[in-house]
């Protein structure tokens, strides 16, 4: 009996070490650790000249499925404009999920009051943003697509702390159909939001769901980093709906 313990025990060891570890950006593709580290390295370099500051990154685990000879974790990459402070925008966004998501009152670009309980009988969307995050604008475009085909059953709204003025001049080039909020720099200190873009989903009833960040890139081999579909996005609004 002994002998028999000791062999299944060494078997278990032997599987364990066997399993290798990938790391995968839309499901689909295997990177290792090094060459997801190496995206995004790139991806703050690139951002930074464009900006012409020094911008941060963060590799995030959003899923973990183990298999029989491989551990492969779904991540996704942020940018940072702010140094990231330990957990302070996650924290801070974490005391609102699963309750009634906080009341606002905020300016549109028409200079009317857009109020939070306009929202309610549908679930909603809420992406944060500005004009100089380049994540935020490629996302763009993948966002117009899910808007136009769940816009008879969601509410899409952008919030930025920018000014109308600034915001009605990018969008002539950048077209980004959402709800646009602006001037709200308040509101978004309150959440502490410091992370670029931000993704929130409500429920039908105002209740915050889910908490995102960016639409992830994808790489697949061979291929340059590239904004993905936006198919996580998706199957939480079809959960919602």
């Amino acid at each position: 009996m002994k002998y028999l313990i000791a062999a299944v025990l060494l078997l278990i060891s032997m599987n364990s070490f066997s399993q290798k570890t990938y790391y995968t950006t839309d499901g689909k593709n295997r990177i290792t650790e090094a060459e997801a580290n190496k995206i995004l390295s790139e991806q703050v370099e690139k951002i930074s000249k464009v900006m012409g500051k020094q911008v941060y990154g963060n590799l995030t685990i959003t899923n973990t499925e183990t298999k029989k000879d491989s551990i492969i974790s779904r991540i996704t990459f942020t940018i940072n404009y702010n140094k990231p402070e330990k957990s302070k925008n996650s924290g801070q966004l974490s005391a609102y999920k699963n309750k009634e998501f906080i009341k606002f009152d905020l300016n549109t670009l028409a200079n009317e009051k857009f109020n939070s309980e306009q929202l309610k009988g549908k679930p909603t969307i809420i992406n944060f943003w500005f004009t100089g995050c380049a994540p935020c604008v490629d996302e763009m475009p993948v966002l117009n697509k899910i808007k136009e085909k769940y816009m008879d059953d969601f509410n899409f709204i952008a919030i930025t702390y920018e000014k109308k003025e600034d915001v009605t001049s990018f969008l002539k080039k950048h077209p980004f159909k959402f709800q646009h909020l602006v001037d709200a720099k308040d509101f978004i200190d309150q959440l502490g939001i410091k992370t670029y873009p931000m993704n929130l989903f409500l429920d039908k009833n105002g209740v915050l769901k889910y908490i995102k960040g960016g639409i992830p890139y994808e790489r697949m081999e061979g291929e340059e980093l590239k904004m993905g579909e936006g198919n996580e996005f998706i199957k939480i609004i079809e959960k919602l709906r």
